[in-house]
């Protein structure tokens, strides 16, 4: 789908581009055809949009559905802070893993606008991986594997998240029936979240979670999203699952995210 509004391009490996006329308005873009691009293509990119303000923003995210309010409000200001106390707002890595986990709603869609990006080079973008694509590449001694496999995640809520939940490995996409994959790395930072692996042997664990850190990064089902000042991105929560490289110097990055069930 394209109008001469909206020219697009493909993304590797996976995703699409939309480049809108600009200083066009976040609410000038269709709704309809945002959900259209996300379920084909998982992923859309707008640039050359106007920065939205926040209402602007929870005006065209409730136009995709209903928009998930936490402690602090529906927008997530996502920046390192001076005395963090989750990973989130360092500098540092962020293991995959899919939002809403521990809130027990999955939003079906993240929405962010990077309000300040980062100089090119210092690292800290954006990782997302297609995990339909990456089913549709392991064995199928892997799949029957992992078919067994259910994981119990527990951390202390000290930001807006926390608690024990557990979940099996391999879901079904609840609009597409598709198969995707749960599945949120273990984190050794701030705020550390613990994972117990039940359905392999105490001897397997080490080496599933070290497999899966790989496969998550393969650039065949990875797409690496390096931000620009401006930048839109609506990301298909459900089958893609996201993190975040470190920086590899100090510097600045703000991003507004918004999870919309």
């Amino acid at each position: 789908m394209e109008s001469p509004a909206f020219p697009i391009s493909q993304i590797h490996p996976f995703g699409l581009e939309a480049r809108v006329v600009a200083g066009l308005g976040l609410c000038e873009v269709p709704a309809g055809i945002v959900r259209d691009w996300v379920a084909e293509h998982r992923l859309v990119v707008l640039r050359g949009i106007r920065s939205p303000s926040d209402d602007e923003m929870m005006q065209f995210c409730s136009r995709l559905g209903t928009i998930l309010e936490w402690e602090f409000g529906a927008v997530n200001e996502l920046k390192a802070k001076p005395d963090p106390k989750n990973y989130l707002y360092t500098n540092r890595a962020v293991p995959f893993h899919w939002d809403g986990a521990f809130a027990g709603k999955v939003p079906h869609y993240i929405f962010f606008h990077c309000e300040g990006a980062s100089p090119a080079g210092s690292g800290g973008e954006t990782l997302f991986c297609d995990t339909t694509k990456l089913l549709q590449r392991i064995s199928a001694d892997q799949l029957r594997q992992w078919k067994e496999i259910r994981i119990t995640y527990s951390t202390e809520k000290v930001v807006h998240y926390g608690g024990r939940f557990t979940s099996p490995l391999l879901e079904r996409h609840p609009a597409s029936g598709q198969p995707i994959i749960r599945f949120a790395e273990p984190v050794e930072d701030l705020n550390p979240v613990q994972l117990e692996i039940h359905g392999l042997l105490p001897e397997q664990h080490e080496g599933f979670l070290g497999e899966m850190a790989q496969l998550l990064r393969e650039p065949e089902t990875c797409l690496v999203h390096a931000w620009r000042t401006g930048d839109i991105v609506i990301a298909d929560n459900h089958a893609l699952l996201h993190g975040r490289n470190a920086f590899t110097q100090t510097a600045e990055r703000h991003l507004r995210r918004v999870n919309i069930l």
